[in-house]
């Protein structure tokens, strides 16, 4: 049982939906991130706004924590691993690298992944455009797949979903959320300084809030 965590059964595998923005594939031993934007605070840096520089390096630790947990054999980032050109967070990036050198890691490669191949193998990561491991399909943007075949369900990041809850008055919060739909889910942004996508799920789809390092359906939170 890993703390904080819940059991979704999707296509007949336990996936357990982590708080800290991630899905631990039981049966595979296969951990699944999407959206870290690494980089982005020196980026940002580099424009003259001032972000501050353990952002990067938090990020690592708490996929350090999920590691501990779980144990995984195989590393799967669903996009987005490093926001812009190379700079000074990619160095500790591969510093982490080098103390998981026997964790396998593949990347599908998102919008924001444009650092040249020679990076990317410097890092010991598998690089895809989309990859195939029965009964999923990972991907980056659902809106860039064309020909899904049904006997696959997709699972994907990039929108960064969150759904806002209004209180009284003008009070409201968005919470980061994973969202299922009948044909594909999309997993939360894990990286700390990303935005969120508000979404508008229907009746149909099943959608899970994390809310105080707790995982709640939409339903229980209404209740």
């Amino acid at each position: 049982m890993i703390p904080n965590a819940r059991a979704f059964k999707l296509r007949h595998q336990r996936l357990w939906l982590l708080a800290q923005k991630a899905i631990y594939w039981q049966k595979r031993n296969i951990l699944l991130i999407a959206d870290l934007h690494l980089g982005k605070s020196g980026h940002f840096r580099k424009s003259g706004i001032a972000v501050p520089e353990e952002v990067a390096q938090s990020n690592l630790n708490k996929l350090d924590d999920i590691l501990e947990l779980t144990s995984p054999e195989h590393l799967i980032i669903l996009g987005d691993l490093f926001h812009s050109n190379i700079n000074n967070e990619w160095k500790q990036f591969i510093e982490w690298r080098k103390n998981h050198a026997q964790l396998e890691i593949s990347l599908v490669i998102g919008n924001h992944d444009i650092l040249d191949a020679e990076n990317y193998h410097k890092g010991l990561i598998n690089v895809f455009k989309k990859l195939s491991i029965d009964p999923f399909l990972f991907v980056h943007d659902i809106e860039n797949l064309s020909n899904q075949n049904n006997n696959e369900y997709t699972l994907c990041g990039h929108i960064h979903p969150a759904v806002q809850l209004k209180g009284r008055g003008r009070q409201a919060m968005k919470l980061p959320c994973f969202y299922f739909r009948k044909e594909y889910g999309v997993l939360p942004a894990f990286g700390s300084f990303t935005g969120t996508h508000v979404i508008e799920p229907t009746t149909e789809d099943q959608v899970f809030m994390i809310v105080d390092s707790t995982i709640l359906s939409q339903k229980e939170l209404q209740n």
